[in-house]
């Protein structure tokens, strides 16, 4: 397609127009722009066997999150500005090392981790991650509650990725902190991933195929992202 000298002439114009707007005007048009915090996180695992229940938690979650320009979790909000027919449109991945997941139990953890890491297949595979596809508002929102959505996305584990839908909560801690929030069941075989069934306790114990993830992540707003 032929580009005339006007055409070219405007084009750059406009350009030149923006990048000379004030540094505020063009902040206002920014993505609020929030990463991961390496304190106040967690991530837990919790499951059945045919012996006890267990647990695996970890410290971290990495990532970022990014919220339409205006965006204000005020929780005497009785709504949200911005919303698209009740979605708030986000861009989200969490990423958790899997070798940041350890045993609870007071003895042999170390055997809990690596049965956990070879079923998982972390040595090919060396993070659980999540992808946003959908964020809703739960309406109407109650003043002086958290936040609550309804989250669609894919997520990955042991190199295979499914979809899943699950809440999610999130509550403004300061002016720029926030605190995601949710938690989500799931099968381990949905991600061909055997349940585990240790030689130990006379070889009885086996694994429940289900399994629910429990997280809370806390974010703080970065530099503003420049659109």
């Amino acid at each position: 397609m032929k580009i005339t000298s006007d055409h070219a002439f405007q084009s750059l114009l406009a350009a030149a127009l923006l990048m000379a707007a004030p540094a505020g005007l063009r902040a206002q048009n920014a993505a609020a722009h929030y990463i991961n915090q390496t304190t106040n996180t967690s991530v837990a695992i919790q499951g059945t066997s045919t012996l006890h229940d267990w647990e695996m938690k970890g410290p971290l979650i990495g990532g970022f999150v990014d919220f339409p320009a205006g965006i204000s979790f005020d929780p005497g909000q009785t709504t949200l500005p911005g919303l698209k027919d009740g979605n708030l449109p986000a861009v989200v991945t969490a990423r958790i090392p899997t070798k940041s997941i350890h045993s609870e139990a007071e003895i042999k953890a170390d055997i809990m981790d690596n049965l956990m890491r070879d079923a998982m297949r972390e040595t090919n595979f060396h993070v659980i991650e999540y992808h946003l596809a959908e964020l809703k508002l739960r309406q109407p929102h109650v003043a002086g509650q958290p936040f609550v959505f309804d989250a669609k996305g894919e997520l990955a584990i042991a190199g295979v990725t499914n979809k899943v839908a699950f809440p999610v909560s999130i509550v403004p801690l300061e002016k720029n902190k926030i605190i995601i929030s949710g938690t989500n069941d799931l099968k381990m075989t949905d991600y061909k991933i055997e349940p585990p069934a240790p030689n130990i306790g006379l070889g009885l114990m086996k694994c429940g195929d289900a399994v629910k993830i429990l997280f809370k992540w806390t974010l703080i707003q970065n530099a503003p992202k420049q659109p």
